[in-house]
């Protein structure tokens, strides 16, 4: 018998708490080597030290240190995100597409419902936006506090940074890195895998679903919009377990930021004059209610629709 189906056999066969350590340990593994790999092109392309090379990451002003830093994200996504999902499959599954509910299209009716949500929920995710960025802490923790807002800066700053242009060819290359590369990549990460672990660990899908919305709004280290992100987390994973078709949330998750990019540039190059930050958002309680109200129906709609009662026992 071959020794490599019977290292998938053996590792098959484990627990899912031994499957989440293996998902941890090939997380780390490609996270460091492919950051490590980003870092020493850019220090052969730029002919810099490391310490040199960081902080041109962190800071870029010239337009090729701008281009690096997308490429560096580009990358890094990689071996975060992608290849520790497909190595794990490796190990751990025969179809890769089919455990990953990637092997049907979606239904359209499907698709048009998720698409209408997105902007649906801009009012209420607008709001919630506004209630975290209020948050204070009490002075014996103002250190953390200092922490957060200098983090919540440097995020804010870069992808700012990144999505700065003129260019339409520029905006197409942001809508690949900033839009489309984590719609596919955070979705089956914390979708395809994370929810599903949790699932079997919890034996409570309700508790996955919470579980790997909390993760995927930590993740992104942005604390003062930690409560809009895992409320979307919420609707991306009750989307997947709705229609059982990873597509979905992908769909999502690319709209939404695919629309962020797009505002953003609109209005960088004088287009709109409405900010990104600001799009959809407004005071009126009414509208705000009515926007979470509307997910909310969208949701039962979508469950009704595809029968969902049925196949949430499958999961």
């Amino acid at each position: 018998m071959d020794s490599n189906f019977l290292i998938m056999h053996y590792i098959q066969i484990r627990s899912p708490w031994q499957r989440l350590l293996l998902f941890i340990g090939l997380v780390l593994l490609f996270s460091l080597l492919f950051a490590l790999l980003g870092l020493l092109i850019g220090k052969w392309y730029f002919d810099v030290s490391l310490m040199e090379l960081a902080q041109m990451v962190s800071k870029p002003t010239s337009l090729q240190e701008i281009s690096f830093l997308r490429f560096y994200q580009f990358f890094n996504q990689i071996g975060v995100f992608f290849l520790p999902v497909f190595a794990l499959m490796f190990f751990t599954s025969g179809s890769v597409w089919h455990e990953l509910k990637l092997n049907k299209p979606p239904y359209s009716i499907a698709v048009v419902i998720t698409i209408i949500i997105v902007y649906a929920q801009l009012p209420f995710n607008g709001w919630l936006t506004s209630i975290n960025e209020s948050m204070q802490f009490p002075a014996s923790l103002s250190g953390l506090e200092d922490w957060m807002k200098e983090k919540e800066l440097q995020a804010n700053t870069l992808i700012e940074t990144i999505l700065s242009t003129h260019s339409t060819s520029v905006l197409l290359l942001n809508l690949l890195i900033v839009a489309l590369m984590p719609a596919l990549g955070e979705e089956l990460f914390f979708r395809g895998v994370i929810l599903k672990l949790f699932r079997e660990i919890t034996k409570n899908l309700h508790w996955a679903v919470i579980i790997s919305a909390l993760l995927f709004s930590a993740f992104h280290f942005q604390f003062y919009g930690f409560l809009p992100r895992f409320v979307m987390g919420l609707v991306l994973g009750y989307l997947y377990v709705f229609t059982q078709n990873l597509w979905i949330p992908i769909i999502m998750h690319f709209v939404n930021n695919a629309s962020s990019v797009l505002l953003f540039y609109f209005h960088y190059n004088g287009m709109i004059s409405t900010p990104m930050e600001d799009f959809g958002s407004t005071q009126n309680v009414v509208y705000i209610i009515g926007s979470g109200m509307m997910v909310v129906w969208l949701m039962i709609m979508l469950y009704q629709r595809l029968g969902a009662d049925r196949v949430i026992k499958k999961f």
